[in-house]
């Protein structure tokens, strides 16, 4: 997991973040339409999301096998949470064609507010918890989830 702001995104070996950088710098991201736009296939494309974050009781934990996401946060104050892959226990199956399962944690949660220009990296088998509401931050929360295939 990687959590910092957009602008040492190259600080990391995060696979893509050319790509991810020159999308976002040559788009206006409060423009863009909800839903999926591909940037290279199923390699790399992005999930734009507009919603206004829930309490963490209503959102389930979940891993990927096949894709990291790369959450950048446009606009809004989002909790995301991280936990150890020991701390988790399954309460759905995997779905293979969402890359995904989701998971119950109770210990080991770590917090991470996140917001504008601010992003996480959650990396294949890294449990998360994203889309968390934030003490009272109640308003919209406009989010890039970019999925990179690993």
């Amino acid at each position: 997991m990687i959590f910092d702001d957009l602008k040492h995104l190259k600080r990391y070996q995060v696979p893509r973040a050319d790509e991810i950088l020159r999308f976002i710098s040559e788009n206006d991201c409060m423009k863009l339409p909800n839903g999926q736009i591909d940037i290279d296939g199923e390699r790399l494309f992005v999930r734009v999301m507009e919603y206004v974050p829930k309490p963490t009781s209503e959102n389930n934990f979940e891993t990927h096998k096949n894709y990291a996401d790369l959450q950048y946060i446009v606009c809004g104050v989002e909790l995301m949470q991280a936990v150890s892959s020991k701390a988790i226990s399954p309460v759905s199956d995997y779905d293979v064609k969402g890359d995904y399962q989701f998971f119950k944690a109770c210990q080991e949660i770590t917090d991470l507010v996140v917001g504008p220009h601010e992003f996480a990296v959650f990396y294949p088998g890294e449990a998360h918890r994203a889309a968390c509401l934030y003490q009272d931050h109640h308003g919209l929360v406009r989010k890039l989830v970019f999925k990179i295939k690993i």
